[in-house]
């Protein structure tokens, strides 16, 4: 067999070998590169098949819905439905209500519209929050609750059981979740407990296997404690008492047709048929007028985060490419002895590949297994998901390992394949000369891909920002090996030690660059990452509108039947709650707002014209007192007011405060006064009062609840009268969650709301606005943290190399009588060179990368939120450009030894 094909496989036959040759003889080097090849792919696999058995498949929707046999499940309401194919969302058509009817007609004529064949079966079901169960001091609560013949055989083979036998009159069936969490088992006996109905003793019978058709927590046998209603449910559904659920048995799907006929009928079916073989988009009449998301608005959601992975990636390949740079380089002779004996630079080039694929092989085949492997256990574990291994994506995460490898070997199998012969068989560096058109190309990018993503950013086009992103990275990693070398001509001016570093970069910037790559990459990813995080942190704080003062004891009325506002009767009754709860709270001042007349239908609200705020007004408020306030200075260091001192001495003098930016350039405030009807919830008259008024704050925010704060002139201005909001405290001891907890328990009791949950009199502590998730220290931290990790393992990997390559040049200076320290500094200044250059050129781009991102948010809505700003954390950053580079040099400093071996004694 001759020919091109016959070729190729001889020619990577022989690389593959020499691969695996080489990657057994160089264990240290292959342990490296296996483990940064394996690590991501372990990640990915992890995450993949974790997610993958905690997503909803057509299997376990179909299992957790049907159990193994039923065709499908049909639920009714009063109108006719139109629903997505799984069921998970529907809405009524606008079609005629049906009924109320008798249970037993609406069965019939569900009945009707099934397959020949398939019957019903009827099962009762609780709308509410179904039972509580007790058991040796423990209460879980069950909402999925069942009740029906559980002696039909289609019934009995649905309902499966880990252990026991299914219930009969007087037990339950619990599912085996929730009696591992009551440690209850087969035989103990529970207390079952609805609000309205007292309490039913019932032995366990049996323990369900998960997941039940329905998510069953708790089953009944036909005499159990539910009711079969009389009638079918009106347009508003059963409310809140029991209803039927029919399982459809027999052989024959439900198909989507008869799924749109049962719609007709009022009913919403989950059919096993259909999660199998779902019908085109155009035909489910739910998705008229809501069109799926599209491809692009997925794309644009996605975008930012392909970027972050596609950084992450090329960061693994700059990792490793070095080690395969030295193993090129040590391997110049045999592969000059290989084009010697006629092997071309094609031939060359699969050896080094060669290299790569047998470590990026195995390497993927370990992290594929451990990740896998990892996400099984943890799955069947600690989950109650059924464990399911996506292969495709699996095999796609394992081909991208391999790729990686290969990949970070494409650059110096590319060089080996062009070194000089004759020089390497003479014992000499065989080099080439290296090309000027990738530093061109790379500076081009590199500008180019920053200004597009901060020009998409400012478009509020996602996908230009990730792209722009991408490219700038490429285009500062194509640029390292030049930057190098213009910093190795400049090196003459420096000591022994930095300049021997910085020319022995440059000379070996093929094992330098990937690494200088790889630290840029990383700080650049850190000080981006540091410049979002800052940019979010300012606007999650700019969002809030505190209610006082840090440890300050608030106290608002919250009822909007008396328009949030106390009398004088209640304020006392009030005082002598909190006195009662908490004796050393110390005086409580009484806080005056401003309200209109207020008779249940009508109401009347005071602020200040929100066109002039840039957020537009809007700030997310807690439960305090809603202002506007009247004040004349006195209660200023309560109520967390910004700028203090400038508050109350405006107050003072007789002119309100408001957030700075919503007064006017005249020195006074529009304060709006709108009435409204409460039952329209429309505005029915609007007058506008000017008033003297003073601005303090950030015109972005922070504000504070009790904006504006009006003195008792500018209050009589505005036609509204005075009454009481609440009280505010100072307590000697900062008031603790426990004893907030204690004291809204009896203000509800004393003034109960309306609703479950909501408050009439609310409690509340000031405190300055938090940034919402986790704090920003420890964001920081874990920035910080991951990116210092790759960017001084780039260092310490390419002075570890250098140190190796350089032991030649070391012998020398050890001959001409170098100073036994002199090891320990070169070797320390080969990995600063790398993580002082890196760190400046990746905080520089990571600043623009960041700034990318944060415009993206400000502008990625039709209206712009100018909360988001640019903020760049200077200090830390500093310090990380510091920091970084220290370390790299004094690890370097603490493992290198001082003794220069010659190069004689290694030959003996």
């Amino acid at each position: 067999m001759s020919g091109p094909v016959a070729r190729w496989r001889g020619r990577w036959r022989v690389a593959l070998r020499y691969g695996w040759r080489d990657a057994r003889r160089h264990r240290g080097r292959t342990t490296l590169v296996a483990i940064m090849v394996a690590l991501p792919v372990a990640a990915g696999s992890f995450a993949t098949t974790a997610l993958w058995s905690a997503r909803d498949t057509p299997e376990t929707v179909a299992q957790r819905e049907l159990g193994p046999d039923f065709q499908a499940a049909l639920s009714v309401t009063g109108i006719p439905m139109s629903q997505t194919p799984d069921a998970t969302s529907h809405g009524g058509t606008g079609g005629a209500v049906i009924g109320p009817r008798p249970v037993a007609a609406v069965e019939a004529d569900l009945a009707a519209e099934l397959p020949d064949g398939d019957r019903l079966v009827r099962f009762l079901r609780t709308q509410d929050a179904g039972f509580d169960v007790h058991a040796g001091g423990l209460q879980l609560s069950t909402p999925a609750v069942l009740q029906g013949d559980l002696t039909d055989p289609d019934v009995r083979r649905a309902f499966r059981l880990r252990e026991g036998a299914l219930p009969s009159e007087g037990e339950v069936a619990l599912s085996a979740s929730k009696a591992r969490e009551l440690d209850v088992t087969v035989g103990d006996r529970v207390t079952l407990a609805r609000a309205e109905d007292d309490e039913l003793p019932a032995t366990v019978s049996g323990l369900l296997d998960d997941p039940a058709p329905q998510q069953t927590d708790l089953l009944f046998p036909a005499a159990g404690p539910l009711a079969l209603p009389a009638t079918a449910p009106g347009e508003d559904g059963y409310d809140d008492a029991d209803g039927p659920l029919w399982f459809v048995a027999g052989d024959v799907p439900v198909t989507w047709d008869d799924v749109l006929a049962l719609n007709e009928l009022g009913a919403v079916v989950v059919s096993r048929d259909v999660l199998f073989s779902p019908p085109p988009v155009e035909a489910v009449e739910f998705y008229d007028g809501r069109p799926p998301e599209s491809t692009s608005d997925q794309l644009q959601q996605w975008a930012p985060l392909a970027a972050v992975v596609a950084v992450a990636l090329l960061e693994v390949v700059l990792l490793i490419g070095p080690a395969f740079a030295v193993g090129a380089r040590r391997s110049a002779r045999s592969l000059a002895l290989i084009a010697a004996a006629g092997g071309t630079r094609r031939s060359l080039r699969a050896v080094v590949l060669g290299t790569g694929v047998v470590i990026g092989v195995g390497a993927s085949a370990a992290g594929t297994l451990v990740g896998v492997g990892a996400a099984a256990f943890v799955v069947v574990r600690w989950t109650d998901a059924a464990l399911a291994v996506p292969w495709a994506p699996i095999t796609s995460i394992f081909a991208v390992g391999v790729v990686l490898a290969t990949g970070a070997a494409w650059l110096p199998a590319r060089r080996a394949s062009r070194a000089d012969v004759v020089a390497v068989l003479a014992g000499r560096r065989g080099e080439t000369s290296y090309r000027r058109w990738p530093v061109v190309v790379g500076t081009a990018l590199g500008v180019v891909g920053f200004a597009g993503a901060l020009a998409a950013g400012l478009a509020g086009q996602a996908m230009g920002v990730a792209a722009g992103v991408v490219v700038g990275e490429l285009g500062l990693v194509f640029a390292c090996g030049g930057i190098v070398a213009a910093l190795g001509r400049l090196a003459r001016h420096l000591p022994l030690t930095w300049r021997f570093a910085l020319r022995d970069a440059a000379r070996h910037r093929g094992r330098t660059a990937p690494a200088l790559a790889a630290v840029l990459v990383a700080v650049a990813g850190a000080s981006g990452g540091l410049v979002y995080s800052s940019s979010q942190t300012a606007h999650d704080q700019r969002s809030q509108a505190p209610v006082a003062a840090p440890d300050v004891l608030v106290i608002g009325a919250a009822d909007p039947e008396t328009d949030s506002q106390l009398t004088r009767e209640q304020g006392d009754r009030v005082q002598d709650v909190v006195h009662d709860v908490l004796p050393d709270v110390g005086r409580l001042y009484p806080v005056t707002v401003l309200r209109g007349p207020y008779d249940g239908s009508t109401a009347t609200s005071v602020g200040v014209a929100a066109s002039g705020s840039p957020e537009g007004g809007y700030h997310e408020l807690t439960t305090g007192i809603v202002g506007p306030v009247v004040d004349d200075g006195t209660l200023v260091p309560l109520l967390g007011l910004p700028s203090p001192d400038v508050a109350a001495a405006a107050l003072a003098a007789g002119r309100a405060v408001v957030l700075a930016g919503t007064e006017d350039d005249d020195g006074t405030a529009a304060l709006d006064v709108v009435t409204w009807d409460t039952d329209a919830q429309e505005p029915t008259g609007h007058r506008s009062v000017r008033v003297p008024a003073t601005g303090v704050g950030d015109p972005l925010g922070p504000s504070n609840a009790n904006f504006p704060v009006v003195p008792a002139s500018a209050a009589q201005a505005t036609g509204t009268s005075p009454a009481l909001g609440g009280f505010v405290a100072m307590p000697g001891t900062p008031p603790g969650e426990a004893e907030r907890q204690t004291l809204q328990a009896a203000l509800d009791e004393e003034f109960p709301g309306t609703d479950v949950g909501s408050c009439t009199v609310c409690v509340s502590v000031g405190a300055d606005p938090q940034p919402y998730g986790s704090p920003q220290w420890l964001s920081t931290l874990l920035i910080l943290g991951s990116a210092g990790i790759l960017a001084l393992a780039a260092a310490w990997i390419v002075a570890a190399l250098a140190a190796t390559e350089s032991r030649p040049d070391l012998a020398t200076l050890a001959a001409v009588g170098a100073a036994p320290t002199t090891r320990k500094r070169i070797v320390a200044a080969q990995a600063g060179t790398v993580a002082v250059i890196g760190s400046v050129l990746g905080g520089a781009s990571g600043v623009a990368l960041g700034a990318a991102f944060v415009l993206f948010e400000r502008f990625r809505y039709a209206e712009p939120d100018p909360r988001w700003t640019v903020e760049v954390p200077w200090p830390v950053l500093g310090a990380t450009l510091v920091v970084l580079p220290s370390l790299a040099v004094t690890a370097a400093w603490l493992v290198t030894r001082s003794r220069l071996v010659l190069t004689r004694r290694l030959a003996s």
